[in-house]
């Protein structure tokens, strides 16, 4: 090994920080490493769109709560309401007592309460979902974070490479 390739050991290890050594690789393997930081720039894209969606579910669900707890306050007994039978389908009916409601509590499990609980397993369910989303936007500040570092990083290679050299694909 020559004494450059020594060096170049021993910056690697004082400086672990990729961009602090890069400036010191051949052309190809510049390359390589800018391909590199594309597919994790990639990866982390998709991330970031899959964080997006489950925020969109998250959002979707905490709406319906609050729908379903206005109606679970304004419920009155013997009035006529819809009941839903699942599948956009509704059958008409009287509501009776609202003493006691059908809750689900996970897993398809059943659980009786009466309107007071019920509101309270939704401010619980509720409470439980904005820390889902905080985490999700702590998830999303960290990618964005890691994006922002590999433009910065490859944007330094680019610079380093000079005028007129070849593109990450070559020329």
């Amino acid at each position: 090994m020559c004494c450059f390739g020594v060096i170049v050991r021993v910056l690697m290890k004082l400086f672990p920080k990729k961009f602090l050594w890069v400036m010191f690789m051949e052309e190809n393997e510049q390359r390589d490493y800018l391909q590199g930081l594309a597919v994790e720039a990639d990866s982390h894209q998709r991330r970031a769109q899959d964080i997006q969606n489950q925020m969109q579910a998250l959002q979707m669900a905490e709406m319906e709560m609050e729908k379903t707890s206005e109606a679970l306050k304004n419920l009155k007994g013997n009035q006529a309401t819809m009941f839903s039978l699942g599948s956009g389908m509704f059958i008409g009916g009287e509501l009776k007592s609202v003493d006691k409601i059908l809750v689900n509590v996970g897993a398809n499990t059943m659980m009786e309460m009466d309107v007071e609980g019920a509101l309270k397993f939704i401010e619980d369910r509720k409470k439980e979902i904005s820390d889902a989303k905080e985490d999700l936007i702590k998830g999303m500040q960290a990618l964005a974070a890691r994006l922002k570092d590999i433009d910065n990083e490859a944007r330094r290679i680019m610079g380093s490479r000079g005028p007129g050299s070849a593109g990450i694909g070559g020329a």
